[in-house]
Parts: structure tokens; C-alpha cells; sequence
């Protein structure tokens, strides 16, 4: 078990970067997460984050939610335990201000904390609620500890930056081909997402269902990118996607739990574009 615990852990005290190696900086980029695969009770899942300078994760937005729950390898310890006082609290001592518990939850009994329920089905519906469970069950865990520097970007104003990528977002709806043409005059493309971070960024920034970059190819089932990038990830709402032709184009929910949905691509939409920072440079 210790072995085993030092090879999963190592990581965690060989910080390169902003987050140790198999770490992950939260949306916005203030702490780092760290699953941990192994299994085993609240308190000592506890006492080894703090072995390593951090706490059990303290989840206080959806999209670290979101985040947390798809790196995870199942059922995981997040840091929330009730006090004596019935009253939910995290370990590091942040205000608790964000939750997301399944139905009939939390049951307010001595001795229990909180564990994210990851059940391998849709996110959407099911995985990411949490769970009150007596704090001696066992599980596996997320750490989460302070960057040792946080990343800047010099973003253009009026633009949201990810990675090597500005975003920003337009109310006057256009249509799938008038958005895209838009955002290709602008240096960019209609938005093109390859992981669960930037999805998460993404719904992040936009205030408004918007176009993405993503639709249907003629005669076929698959979904292709408008900047020719490759199509390695998903993440349609329940129900979608409704049709699959060469019409059908792809948005991003900004409502109730996000994700994916589809419209005929004539409709007009709020839409966002995805511009290289490269493109800013004099």
C-alpha cells in the first residue's frame, strides 16, 4: 500500500509547472487538482493531501465540477464534512458557496462528508452530484494544492484566452455560414473544443447559447471541425444529437448543465469565435 501510494503521489512533489505532473490547474487557474487513484477513507484521504502542502479539492463552480468528475477514476472524496454545528464545510477553510447534490441530498448526520458520484454514464445525467456518505467508507480522492505561479496571458481586450487561443463571443445571431464567415474575417474560426478544460473555460466565458465550429458531413454520422482540426472530443447534451445530415449544425447550451445540442445550420444563433493569439502580434 505505501508503494503503491508513493508511486501515485510522487507527482505531486515534483512540480515543474504551475501544477505537478497529472495535476490540472482549476478554471480560474487559482489552485491545482490532483485525482488520486487510490481508495480509501475521508480522513486519512485528508491527511495525505496534506502531506504533500495541499487539502482534500474544495469544488466551488460547476465547471471545476465538470473537470474533477471526468479526470476522476470513479466515486471520489472532495473536501466537505459537516461540523458539529450541521453546518457543511470545507477543509481549507473556503466559504461554502457552491454545491451540487444529487436528489434527496445531503444527509445531515454526524460524521459525514462528501463524495462525487462518477457512475461512467452521461455526465449531463448523473455523474458530477454529490453525495453525503459516513466519512469511513472508502473511495478515491482529488488534492488540491497552490500553483507555484500563475500563468499569464497578454489577451487582447475584450477577448477571453486559453491556451494559445483568444475567444470572445457576439450577440447578433447569424447564421452557421455568415458566423463562420465572420470569425475567418477576424483571423479565426467558429470555435473548435478538444477537451473537457476547454470546454469548461469555454462555457465559462459565454453569457448566451452560441454557434461552435462543429457540424455534420454529408451522407454520414460524422462531425467535423470548421479550422480542420481533429474531432477528439464530445460532449452532447440528453438527446442529441436530434438529426445528423448535412443541415445540422452544433451549439453550446449555456442553460441548466450545458453541453452539446444540434439546429438546422440556417438558424441564427448568438455565435463565438476562436482567433490564434499569433494573429494579434504586430
Amino acid at each position: 500500500m505505501k508503494a503503491l501510494l508513493l508511486l501515485s503521489l510522487t507527482s505531486l512533489a515534483l512540480a515543474t509547472s504551475p501544477c505537478p505532473p497529472g495535476a490540472f490547474l482549476s478554471v480560474f487557474k487559482e489552485k491545482c487538482f490532483q485525482p488520486v487513484n487510490l481508495q480509501t477513507d475521508f480522513r486519512n484521504a485528508q491527511k495525505i493531501c496534506t502531506m504533500f502542502g495541499g487539502n482534500l479539492a474544495s469544488v466551488t463552480n460547476k465547471y471545476d465540477n465538470y473537470l474533477l468528475t471526468d479526470k476522476s477514476s470513479g466515486t471520489y472524496w472532495i473536501g466537505g464534512a459537516i461540523d458539529d454545528k450541521d453546518e457543511w464545510k470545507w477543509t481549507n477553510g473556503q466559504v461554502w458557496n457552491y454545491t451540487n447534490w444529487a436528489e434527496k441530498e445531503p444527509k445531515n448526520q454526524p460524521n459525514y462528508c462528501v463524495k462525487v458520484i462518477k457512475s461512467g454514464g452521461n455526465p449531463l445525467t448523473g455523474d458530477q452530484k454529490w453525495a453525503s456518505a459516513n466519512c469511513e467508507q472508502w473511495a478515491y480522492f482529488a488534492c488540491e494544492t497552490k500553483p507555484d505561479y500563475v500563468p499569464t496571458v497578454a489577451c487582447p481586450e475584450g477577448y477571453h484566452c486559453f491556451e494559445d487561443y483568444a475567444y470572445a463571443e457576439f450577440v447578433p445571431e447569424k447564421n452557421f455560414t455568415d458566423a463562420e464567415a465572420h470569425c475567418q474575417s477576424l483571423g479565426g474560426h467558429l470555435p473548435s473544443i478538444h477537451s473537457a478544460e476547454e470546454e469548461a473555460f469555454f462555457e465559462s466565458i459565454v453569457n448566451h447559447t452560441v454557434l461552435i465550429g462543429a457540424r455534420f458531413l454529408p451522407h454520414g454520422n460524422d462531425l467535423d471541425w470548421t479550422d480542420g482540426t481533429k474531432m477528439n472530443f464530445i460532449k452532447w447534451r440528453p438527446g442529441n444529437p436530434v438529426t445528423r445530415n448535412q443541415d445540422t449544425c452544433v451549439f453550446v447550451a449555456w442553460y441548466n448543465d450545458a453541453g452539446w445540442g444540434t439546429s438546422s445550420c440556417r438558424e441564427a444563433w448568438p455565435f463565438s469565435c476562436k482567433i490564434p493569439l499569433s494573429k494579434f502580434q504586430l
